[in-house]
């Protein structure tokens, strides 16, 4: 009789803040996401939305939401063409 062994293994779910934020923030209108004090809150309920999919989708068991800094840091140090080559941000 063959028996049937069920393995549940850990799935973490690694996620680039920044880009993430970066694509809820265009994604949405800005003027159909504020709130009564007048902010903007288009990149928040994008980013939400797009984290809950995934967390439905991909069930993860762990989930790390990574954000880069605007400063020099480490990367930097060690290699200074780091993003050398990425235009700048758009206001």
């Amino acid at each position: 009789m063959a028996s049937r062994v069920s393995c549940v293994s850990d799935t973490v779910l690694i996620i680039d803040g920044h880009s993430m934020a970066f694509r809820a923030f265009y994604a949405l209108p800005a003027d159909n996401f504020v709130t009564a004090t007048g902010q903007h809150t288009n990149a928040v309920y994008g980013f939400v939305s797009m984290l809950t999919r995934l967390l439905q989708t991909e069930r993860p068991t762990h989930v790390a939401v990574a954000f880069d800094v605007s400063r020099h840091s480490f990367r930097t140090e060690e290699y200074p063409e780091y993003k050398g080559t990425r235009d700048a941000t758009p206001e």
